[in-house]
């Protein structure tokens, strides 16, 4: 089945791609340093699982006790894609003269803001552009002030705020915490179908489990496809049906992808 990209934020050709590129270059070095530290600690006689160390943006294997090499490598596993429900939208960053940044924990959405299946009233309908009518919910001004979640601090259990891509303008996301991570992938390719390129992904038995929860809870809501701290698609959540019907492990995001794109990601995942 397939999940609707209903974000009026587009994503240029090659900004995927300049996303996942920042993430090699950063996993690249991280690699270097743990290989660095690895050697070090050998030579003091310490005995270390190096296999931990390595294929970091890869789930990394169990290792008893688990090494800082180990953890560095499943956070950034988990931070480089992701699928978290969209709470409400966000404006830009902005901060008035004379005041400061906001701090600390989110705040909730403010009721009218939220994008809940009672505000975004969604009903399918066969005689419109997309299959389906939804009302137009608007950013929620409280945010304005609120710096975006920076990559460092992007907790799986926490709401987050994070932006869209560059192109895609500078509204930005409240989202919930991580419902579907990089591990519960097992595999992905790139596609062409209906005059669109998407992403195919294969989900393990857990990840299909913990993927159709999500989508059953977010039903005729949406759902943010987060990339290395930015949001590249805002799928709503079977739009075009009545009621919830399980996704059986197959997944198919879609958007305003390039072919480039399309396959950086599956490549990536």
């Amino acid at each position: 089945m397939t999940i609707t990209d209903t974000s009026t934020h587009r994503v240029e050709p090659d900004e995927t791609q300049v996303l996942f590129e920042e993430a090699r270059r950063r996993r690249k070095h991280r690699r270097l340093v743990s290989g660095i530290v690895a050697v070090v600690v050998i030579l003091l006689g310490i005995t270390i699982g190096l296999l931990a160390t390595r294929g970091a943006g890869r789930p990394p294997r169990p290792v008893t006790p688990a090494s800082p090499a180990s953890a560095s490598a499943a956070a950034l596993a988990a931070s480089s894609f992701s699928i978290r429900p969209v709470l409400c939208y966000a404006p830009p960053y902005a901060v008035p003269p004379g005041q400061a940044s906001s701090a600390g924990p989110l705040p909730a959405c403010s009721p009218a803001t939220q994008l809940t299946t009672s505000n975004l009233q969604v009903t399918p309908d066969n005689n419109g552009v997309n299959g389906y009518t939804t009302n137009n919910i608007k950013a929620d001004p409280q945010f304005a002030t609120y710096p975006s979640t920076t990559s460092s601090s992007n907790m799986q259990g926490q709401d987050v705020l994070l932006p869209g891509t560059p192109s895609g303008g500078s509204n930005r996301y409240v989202l919930g915490p991580v419902g579907l991570g990089r591990g519960a992938i097992a595999s992905a390719r790139a596609i062409y179908i209906n005059g669109v390129w998407a992403v195919n992904l294969l989900l393990t038995h857990k990840g299909s489990a913990q993927w159709d929860s999500l989508a059953q809870q977010t039903f005729h809501e949406i759902t943010g496809v987060v990339v290395n701290g930015h949001v590249v698609s805002a799928p709503m959540m079977q739009p075009t049906q009545s009621s919830f019907t399980s996704f059986d492990g197959h997944l198919q995001i879609s958007g305003a992808f390039s072919a480039h794109q399309a396959k950086a990601i599956a490549s990536e995942l």
